[in-house]
């Protein structure tokens, strides 16, 4: 993969971040290059809630890691009208459509977000957004949640 891409990550690969010696993080690495790359990866502001609220059932150690993985990302807020007007279409779009995205709010932010942003969205997700897939709505690779690597 290019290191020119800009990439947001889900919450999901940010998970395998702070597990000790993931294979999906190492794989994630290994296809996208995020520490030698460009542009520092994103991460959506929902994203750093829904880390903190699985970390409540965390140790310290791996809480500490949290802070240290997520001060590595750019956090990009969801305040833009632009994010709030793509959330509502993308939104209804799912709705419409019976896709599995709207059922879960937070991935549609995130994927509101990183379609404004101009981002191609990294995630394990595939009921979330392999429908999204090669469409206008969003610029995605989504990976297997066991190894990361990209499913085709």
């Amino acid at each position: 993969m290019s290191s020119a891409q800009g990439y947001l990550l889900d919450t999901n690969v940010v998970l395998h971040a702070t597990r000790q010696n993931s294979p999906v993080a190492l794989a994630v690495e290994s296809q996208f290059q995020l520490q030698s790359s460009l542009f520092r990866p994103a991460i959506c502001e929902v994203t750093v809630a829904e880390l903190w609220a699985f970390a409540q059932a965390w140790g310290e150690k791996r809480k500490e890691l949290l802070k240290k993985v997520v001060a590595d990302f750019v956090v990009l807020p969801i305040g833009n009208p632009q994010i709030h007007h793509r959330w509502a279409e993308l939104y209804s779009f799912a709705r419409g459509s019976g896709l599995a995205i709207q059922h879960d709010h937070n991935d549609v932010w995130i994927a509101a977000t990183a379609q404004i942003a101009g981002l191609k969205l990294l995630t394990t997700d595939a009921a979330a957004f392999l429908p999204l897939r090669g469409t206008a709505w969003l610029q995605v690779e989504v990976l297997d949640p066991k190894s990361g690597i990209i499913i085709p």
